[in-house]
């Protein structure tokens, strides 16, 4: 039997399956929700691996794109599993400064997880014991302080956090009260915010690869900007630590650039040892919890 997980990204669907023996991935356009022909290829894809409809044991997904994911549990006939956010429902890291507002946890901490369990295991630090800061830096960024497993605070950077390829991260508050007052509704500032902020808003880039690339005006500023906003954050999560950090954990589609990386490491290397774990780690995260295990690690840099 084998498991398939799903990570809906910006257009795309992205999949991995496992049945214990291989792990393979690929990756599909997503249409609207009542086009067949992602379906189609998907059924398609899972024929060439041999694994035949019916054989999913199960499909485990995010806590987003929930309509997708029930079409794809009726066609493949298999159970979804969503992996809920974190809450962090009790604890002071919740406290906002008013009580109207409380903190909310928008992380999805099964990344964090996943990443502190593989870097004990690499690194041979006791699990329960280990202190460790994870920021996830892809097309929006999540970033923890961890305590074995349990995360004691988290932001992404759609509420708090660094900008990122579209959301706008932590802000002014006068400003988006400003921002609020000119918008027609909720809504219309909602996706300003987080459609057209971040890279997109300032240099108008489509995908995370064109950061490197873009030549536009204001384009070293920006690039600079992100990492001492991602810098920042690491450092303040460290005093979330008491400053007692084993390892910072950088993972994401944006540490597979070694320029970022190294101008990253400028800033934070001082708090604790580095590691990276380059790429997007969502699919891996959820098949490990699914499977029960942390599978080998595929790709790492450094020491």
């Amino acid at each position: 039997m084998a498991i398939l997980a799903i990570d809906p990204r910006m257009g795309t669907l992205q999949v991995a399956v496992s049945d214990g023996n291989r792990y393979e991935t690929s990756t599909f356009p997503l249409p609207s929700i009542e086009d067949t022909v992602l379906e189609e290829q998907l059924l398609s894809w899972l024929e060439a691996l041999e694994i035949k409809r019916g054989t999913i044991q199960r499909i485990i997904a995010p806590n987003r794109h929930l309509e997708l994911s029930d079409k794809l549990s009726r066609v493949l006939n298999a159970p979804v599993r969503i992996m809920d956010q974190a809450h962090l429902s009790g604890s002071y890291a919740c406290v906002t400064g008013t009580p109207w507002l409380e903190r909310r946890c928008l992380a999805e901490t099964f990344i964090f997880t996943y990443l502190v369990k593989q870097e004990s295991r690499m690194r041979s630090i006791a699990l329960d014991e280990g202190r460790f800061i994870v920021a996830h830096l892809d097309e929006r960024h999540q970033l923890g302080a961890l305590c074995g497993q349990e995360a004691l605070d988290v932001l992404t950077s759609l509420d708090e956090g660094p900008f990122a390829l579209r959301e706008s991260g932590g802000l002014p508050f006068d400003r988006v009260l400003d921002l609020c007052m000119e918008g027609n509704s909720r809504d219309e500032v909602l996706h300003i915010l987080q459609e057209k902020g971040g890279l997109a808003g300032y240099l108008g880039l489509k995908n995370l690869e064109e950061l490197w690339i873009c030549k536009a005006e204001g384009a070293d500023l920006i690039r600079e900007a992100l990492i001492y906003q991602i810098a920042k954050e690491i450092g303040a999560l460290a005093t979330v630590l008491e400053g007692d950090v084993d390892c910072i954990i950088l993972s994401g589609d944006l540490t597979k650039y070694k320029p970022f990386v190294s101008a990253l490491r400028e800033r934070i290397d001082f708090i604790a040892h580095v590691s990276v774990h380059p790429g997007n780690q969502t699919l891996s995260a959820l098949l490990a919890d699914a499977q029960g295990h942390v599978p080998n690690a595929r790709i790492k840099i450094e020491e």
